[in-house]
C-alpha cells in the first residue's frame, strides 16, 4: 500500500541510503536516524511491532520483550527471508565489553512461522549467557532447543539455572520481502514498575539511553489507562520536552468498556489534536487495533488483521465519525512514520556530512600524533635511541634549562640537609643549671651567622640543653692523668662525638631523597624514549644472562631480573653510600682542621658571648634573691641584655644602678657612639680591639674552664658544619649522578648487543611496535577508511 504512493521512491532511496551507511559501520561513529518503540509492559507494544514487521514475536507470560530487538526491514522483490543475529555489547554482569560483536543466530529463515521460536531461542541465549558458560556456548546451546527444553533450562525446580530478568544485549532481526517497506526500528523491553528496583532501573536506563539523539520515539499508550499514568510517556517527555520527535500510538481501543462514552470522547480529542498542552505532540497521535489472543491463536493473517482493524474503526463510535480518519489504523501509522523518518533522514544528512568531516579531521590528527613507523636500519635506530637517552640523562644531571627539575629538587634537598646538620649544634647554655637560666635559652645556643633567607641558625626541636654544671661533671668524668689547669682532651672530643653521632641519619636521609628523585626522573625519561617499544623497554629494564653468560632479551617472569638502568643506579648508590661512610669516618676519626683562623675567631666570639651573658646576669639580681627575669616583671634581664637602658639596682633605693656591660647589639645610639669612641682610642694606643672582644673584659668566672670547653666545642662544630654541608652534596652528585651519566651509554650498548653479529635481528625484535600502538593505529586507520567511505557515499548521494 505504501509502496504505491508518489512519496515511495524518495522514502525508499533515503531509508536504503541510511541502511547502506549502517552497512558501512557509520552507526559506530555517527548518530544515524532511527525509530525507537517504547511503552509500559503490556501496553500492546509487541502487537504493534508484529503489525509493522509482519512477524510474530514472543508475547505470552514470561516471554515478552526482555532485551532490545532491532528490526531492520527492507523491501525486496524476491523471496521473503529473515536472519536473526545477536549483538553482544555487555557481559553477564552488565559491564560494557571492550569489543562489540554481532554474530548470526542460526541459519536464514524463509518461513515467517519459524521466526517466533527462533526469537525465543535467541532471547534465551541472551538471558542465559552466564549459565551457558559464555557467549559462543550460549549460541550453540540454545539455537536448536525446543520450547519445552528452554523452559526446563531456566526452571531451578527442573534442574535448570535461573536466567537474567533483562539484558542490554540486542537481538537483531533482518527481514526482507516484497510486502515490506524500508524501515528500521528498535523495540525495547516494556517499562516495568512492579519488579525489583535493580530491574526497574536497568530497563528505564536502557530506554532512556535509546531515546536520546536523532531518533523518532513511538510511545505505545494503552487506552485503558490515562496518559499521566504512563511511565513511558514521562520518559519520552524528558528526552523530547517540546514533543518534536514523539508520536503517541494509542493501543487497545477495544478494551474501553461499552458504557464509557465520555472516556472515548476524551481520547477522540487527543487523536484530533485537542489534547491538553502538556500532552501535545508535534506529530500527534495514532490509534491502532490489533488481533486479540483468540484471533492470533486461530492464525489470523496480516491482511485479515488489517481488514478487521479498518472495519472496527469504521463501525465503532466515535472513531467512525472522526474528522481525522488518517489517525486510525496501522497502515496510516506506518505511512506516517515512514514519511517522518524520511524527513528526519533528509534533514540529518547535511549535518552528517559536517560531522563526518570533523571526525575525519580528528582521526587524521590522532594518526599524526602516533609515533612514525621505523624505516631505518634497526641497529642504527636503537643506537640512536640509546644515544638520545644518554643525552637526556646528561641534561638531567647537569640541569639544562630543558631538564632542570632534578637539580632544582636536589638543591632543595641539600638545603634541608644543611639545616638538619646545623640543628645538631651543641645546645650549651652558659648558666649553672636550668633553674638559674633565663626562660628564653635559644639566644645562647643560636649560632651567630644567619642565612640569606633569614632563617636563624639554631638547634633542632627537642634538643637537650647542657648547662655549666653538666659540662663540669662531664670534665670531671674525663679526668685521668693531667697537669693542673689543663682540660682533658677526651672531654672535648666526646662532646664533639656527641653531635657527630647524629649526622649519619641526616647523611642517609639526604642521599635517599636524592636517589629517589633521580630514579623517578630516570623512569620518566625511559618512558618518554622507550615506551612505544615494549620489547626494547623490557630489555632495558629487565635482562637476564643466558647459560653462556651473554645477556638475552627474554621475559623476566620466570627468572631473577637484572635491571640495566636501575642496576647501574644501584651500583652507583652503593658506591655513594660507601663514600658517605668514609666521610663520616673521617669526621669521627679525630677533630681536625687547618682552618685555624676561623676556628680561633669563632672560639673567641663564642667565649665572649658566654661571658657577656653571665656578666649581665650577675649584675641583675632581684631583691628577693632571684634573678630579675624570675621576678614578677620577668623582663629585667632581657632589658639589660637585649633592650638597652637601665634596670632597677639591687639596693632598690634610688632606682638606678652602676653601668652593666652589655652586648654591643643591645646599645642605643648614644651608647654605641660612646663605645665607638672608646674602641677608637684603644686602637690609637696600639690595641687591636673589636666589639667581639669586649666580653674578655669581664672578670674571671668560676666556670672559666667550662666556658672554654663550650666555646671550643661550638667553634669546632661550625668548622665541621661548614665542611660537611659542602662536601656531602658534592660527593652525592659525583658518585651517584655523574658516575651514572659516565657509565650508562657503554653499559646499554653492551647489554643490548649492538656490536654483536646478530645486532640487526636482535634490534628488529627490540623495536617491534607495541601491540597497543599497533592496535590503535589499525583502529584509527579502519575508522578513517570507514569515514572516507561514508563521506564518498554522502557525496555520491548528491550532498
Amino acid at each position: 500500500m505504501i509502496l504505491d504512493t508518489p512519496f515511495t521512491k524518495t522514502s525508499q532511496e533515503l531509508i536504503q541510503f541510511v541502511t547502506e551507511l549502517r552497512g558501512l559501520g557509520a552507526q559506530v561513529y555517527l548518530d544515524l536516524p532511527r525509530i525507537v518503540v517504547i511503552g509500559n509492559q503490556s501496553a500492546g507494544k509487541s502487537s504493534l511491532v508484529e503489525a509493522i514487521s509482519g512477524i510474530s514475536v514472543p508475547r505470552d507470560a514470561g516471554t515478552c520483550t526482555r532485551c532490545p530487538m532491532e528490526c531492520r526491514l527492507a523491501h525486496f522483490p524476491g523471496t521473503w527471508s529473515c536472519q536473526i543475529s545477536i549483538r553482544w555489547e555487555y557481559d553477564a554482569a552488565g559491564e560494557r565489553l571492550d569489543e562489540v560483536e554481532e554474530v548470526p543466530f542460526g541459519a536464514r529463515l524463509t518461513n515467517p512461522a519459524d521466526v517466533e521460536l527462533m526469537l525465543r531461542r535467541a532471547q534465551a541465549a541472551v538471558l542465559g549467557v552466564s549459565a551457558a558458560g559464555g557467549r559462543a556456548a550460549a549460541v550453540t546451546r540454545f539455537v536448536g532447543m525446543s520450547a519445552e527444553e528452554m523452559r526446563r533450562s531456566t526452571d531451578p525446580s527442573a534442574g535448570g539455572t535461573k536466567a537474567l530478568a533483562f539484558s542490554r544485549n540486542t537481538i537483531c532481526v533482518d527481514i526482507k520481502g516484497p510486502e515490506l517497506v524500508d524501515l528500521s526500528f528498535v523495540d525495547l523491553p516494556g517499562i516495568v514498575q512492579n519488579a525489583e528496583a535493580e530491574i526497574v532501573k536497568l530497563v528505564e536506563d536502557l530506554v532512556t539511553s535509546y531515546v536520546q539523539g536523532n531518533c523518532l520515539i513511538l510511545v505505545a499508550l494503552p487506552m485503558s489507562d490515562d496518559i499521566e499514568n504512563q511511565k513511558a510517556a514521562r520518559i519520552a517527555k524528558l528526552a523530547d520536552s517540546q514533543g518534536l520527535r514523539t508520536i503517541g500510538v494509542l493501543t487497545k481501543p477495544d478494551t474501553i468498556p461499552a458504557g464509557s462514552t465520555k472516556r472515548r470522547e476524551q481520547w477522540l480529542d487527543v487523536l484530533e489534536g485537542r489534547a491538553p498542552p502538556e500532552h501535545a505532540l508535534r506529530h500527534g497521535y495514532f490509534c491502532t487495533r490489533q488481533p486479540d489472543d483468540d484471533q492470533r491463536l486461530a492464525g489470523i493473517t496480516p491482511g485479515a488483521a488489517r481488514a478487521a482493524e479498518a472495519e472496527f474503526f469504521r463501525t465503532t463510535a466515535p472513531w467512525g465519525s472522526s474528522t481525522c480518519p488518517r489517525r486510525f489504523g496501522t497502515g496510516n501509522l506506518v505511512k506516517s512514520i515512514s514519511e517522518l523518518l524520511t524527513r528526519i533522514i533528509s534533514d540529518s544528512l547535511p549535518k552528517l556530512l559536517g560531522e563526518v568531516a570533523a571526525q575525519l579531521t580528528a582521526t587524521k590528527k590522532q594518526l599524526a600524533q602516533l609515533p612514525p613507523a621505523v624505516t631505518t636500519e634497526p641497529s642504527a635506530f636503537v643506537l640512536d635511541l640509546v644515544t638520545r637517552f644518554q643525552h637526556d640523562v646528561s641534561e638531567l644531571v647537569h640541569g639544562s634549562p630543558r631538564r632542570a627539575s632534578l637539580v632544582q629538587a636536589t638543591r632543595e634537598t641539600y638545603e634541608r640537609f644543611k639545616y638538619a646538620i646545623r640543628d645538631t649544634a651543641p645546645a650549651f647554655v652558659p648558666f649553672e643549671d636550668a633553674q638559674r637560666a633565663p626562660k628564653s635559652r635559644m639566644r645562647f645556643v643560636r649560632m651567630e651567622d644567619e642565612d640569606e633567607d633569614g632563617r636563624p641558625a639554631g638547634v633542632g626541636k627537642g634538643a637537650e640543653y647542657q648547662y655549666l654544671e653538666d659540662v663540669r661533671e662531664h670534665i670531671r668524668a674525663s679526668v685521668t692523668r693531667k697537669l693542673p689547669n689543663n682540660i682533658p682532651y677526651p672531654a672535648k672530643r666526646s662532646l664533639i662525638e656527641s653531635f657527630q653521632k647524629k649526622w649519619e641519619e641526616h647523611f642517609m636521609a639526604c642521599f635517599e631523597r636524592v636517589q629517589a628523585a633521580f630514579k623517578e626522573h630516570l623512569q620518566e625519561l625511559m618512558k618518554q624514549r622507550f615506551d612505544r617499544f615494549g620489547h626494547l623497554k623490557g630489555v632495558i629494564i629487565c635482562v637476564r644472562p643466558s647459560i653462556s653468560g651473554v645477556f638475552t632479551a627474554e621475559t623476566c617472569a620466570d627468572a631473577p631480573s637484572r635491571p640495566n638502568v636501575m642496576e647501574q643506579v644501584n651500583i652507583c648508590a652503593a658506591e655513594t653510600v660507601a663514600q658517605l661512610q668514609i666521610q663520616l669516618q673521617l669526621e669521627r676519626a679525630a677533630p681536625f682542621t687547618q682552618n685555624t683562623h676561623y676556628l680561633a675567631s669563632k672560639r673567641t666570639m663564642q667565649l665572649a658571648q658566654y661571658k657577656q651573658a653571665r656578666a649581665s646576669r650577675s649584675q641583675n639580681q632581684a631583691p628577693n634573691g632571684k634573678s630579675s627575669d624570675e621576678s614578677d616583671s620577668g623582663s629585667a634581664y632581657e632589658q639589660a641584655t637585649l633592650g638597652g637602658g637601665k634596670t632597677n639596682g639591687s639596693n632598690g633605693k634610688n632606682g638606678s644602678s652602676p653601668a652593666v656591660p652589655r652586648s654591643p647589639k643591645t646599645l642605643n645610639q648614644k651608647e654605641k657612639e660612646t663605645l665607638s669612641e672608646a674602641l677608637a682610642a684603644l686602637v690609637k694606643l696600639g690595641y687591636s680591639v673589636g666589639e667581639d672582644d669586649l666580653g674578655k673584659l669581664n672578670p674571671p668566672d668560676t666556670y672559666e674552664e667550662e666556658l672554654e670547653v663550650m666555646a671550643e666545642v661550638r667553634a669546632y662544630f661550625q668548622v665541621a658544619y661548614k665542611r660537611v654541608i659542602d662536601y656531602t652534596p658534592l660527593l652525592i652528585d659525583l658518585h651517584l649522578l655523574y658516575k651514572l651519566e659516565e657509565r650508562l651509554q657503554g653499559v646499554l650498548i653492551e647489554r643490548l648487543g649492538l656490536g654483536s653479529a646478530k645486532a640487526d635481528a636482535r634490534c628488529a625484535a627490540y623495536i617491534a611496535e607495541d601491540p597497543h600502538v599497533s592496535a590503535l593505529r589499525s583502529e584509527l586507520l579502519a575508522k578513517r577508511a570507514k569515514l572516507e567511505k561514508v563521506q564518498r557515499a554522502l557525496y555520491d548521494f548528491g550532498l
